[in-house]
């Protein structure tokens, strides 16, 4: 395997300039507003869907065909572009005093998994990346509504007014664990798939 050159790395991040500006923009307005929580959860998900867009457009169809060397290069530009997202995003929201019960890193860095492994999967699968954003937060929303599923079983007809699915970690444990770990393990399963299609081809 040969490795990753750095005139081709440089190309891909050029390449993919543009469409990283946006993700990092999209979530700003939101993390900004206001300082609860309940904005910081809505800014998470302005930064996953900025992310996706970005993995998405990285995987466009065009040109010359993947190989596992150019596909290789491609997910090294988009995690390098991703975790500069979710630094930036970081900073800025530490900086304004944005408070969120977990920490604003690690939910940084959970709402730009799927930009790693889930969106590109899907992409380069369905060949269409808008289509691959929105079937990819399809998957993220049954994952969390499955997750609401093991809460009313765990805790019983009451779940919603005791706050077992609320979006605070404090109440919520349960639930919020379930709905990250099955995104963090979709995304695992997408990248290795990726991996392993163009490792045998």
């Amino acid at each position: 395997m040969n490795a990753v050159s750095a005139k081709s790395l440089v190309a891909e991040l050029r390449r993919l300039l543009m469409p990283w500006g946006f993700a990092v923009l999209l979530p700003m307005p939101v993390l900004l507003g206001v300082g609860d929580t309940a904005v910081v959860d809505r800014a998470i998900v302005y930064l996953a869907l900025g992310a996706a867009w970005l993995a998405a457009e990285a995987f466009r169809e065009g040109g010359e065909p993947l190989t596992f060397s150019r596909w290789r290069t491609r997910m090294i530009s988009v995690s390098i572009c991703v975790v500069a997202d979710a630094l930036i995003f970081t900073v800025l929201g530490i900086s304004a005093g944005v408070k969120s019960n977990i920490p604003l890193p690690v939910l940084a860095v959970l709402g730009v998994t799927p930009a790693l492994g889930l969106v590109p999967w899907l992409a380069l699968r369905l060949r269409q990346p808008y289509c691959a954003i929105v079937i990819g937060a399809l998957i993220v929303g049954a994952i969390k509504i499955a997750a609401c599923v093991v809460a009313r079983i765990v805790y019983g007809p009451e779940f919603i007014a005791l706050g077992y699915v609320a979006g605070d970690w404090q109440t919520a444990k349960l639930m919020i664990s379930i709905m990250w770990a099955g995104t963090v393990a979709v995304s695992i399963l997408g990248l290795v798939a990726c991996s392993r299609r163009f490792a045998a081809s």
